[in-house]
């Protein structure tokens, strides 16, 4: 069985998104990082970079949110995670679920904890992640203009993972007017069953 270690709105939704469309049974364990949670000895054994997600499972442990979904689809591809890995749109979905990774969500990190990045002004570190951000945000934009999902119109977990920034531009007030493919593509993907009941999940565990 697998275990999520997680926090509510943080990537590791996309990591239950994806255990939720799988459908087998799971436990999750709360990390409150506002509380700290993620620097205790015992949440750092499991993963001294103190980061969720952490999934654990009976092999093993297994950290960072796209080698995570990666496996999963792996494991599971009845769950349809992924793309068949002889179809054109493997390697699109591929190519943006470590975009995302390696490039829009270290950009957040400014936003986050400008004092990590630079000795500048913490507002200038946070300017600059914005306009950063939101170039990336327009690659998206034109790549959704024509199709429901990120690599095509079946949504695969490179979905889940933008969806959960998408609650981080919600917190810095990052205005997506210009953006209106995205704000329909948010809709979309929040409608999902398997989202919709993580949504609801995480938001009362944010309560608790």
């Amino acid at each position: 069985m697998y275990t999520l270690y997680f926090s509510p709105f943080t990537c590791s939704l996309a990591v239950h998104a994806a255990l939720e469309k799988i459908a087998i049974p799971y436990e999750l364990k709360k990390i409150d990082i506002y509380k700290k949670q993620h620097f205790e000895p015992d949440f750092l054994a499991l993963n001294p970079n103190a980061q969720v997600p952490v999934l654990q499972y009976d092999e093993g442990t297994l950290t960072q949110a796209s080698g995570i979904l990666l496996y999963l689809s792996e494991c599971h591809p009845e769950a349809k995670l992924m793309p068949p890995a002889d179809s054109a749109d493997r390697s699109k979905a591929l190519e943006s679920l470590f975009y995302l990774s390696n490039t829009l969500h270290p950009y957040f990190l400014r936003l986050f904890y400008p004092e990590r990045i630079s000795e500048e002004s913490p507002k200038e570190v946070k300017q600059i992640g914005i306009q950063k951000i939101k170039d990336t945000l327009s690659l998206f934009e034109e790549k959704i203009k024509h199709q429901t999902f990120i690599a095509g119109d079946t949504l695969y977990s490179p979905d889940y993972y933008l969806f959960a920034m998408s609650y981080w531009l919600k917190f810095h007030n990052i205005d997506l007017s210009e953006f209106s493919n995205l704000r329909k593509y948010f809709k979309r993907v929040s409608q999902q069953p398997e989202v919709a009941s993580v949504l609801q999940k995480e938001m009362t565990e944010m309560a608790a």
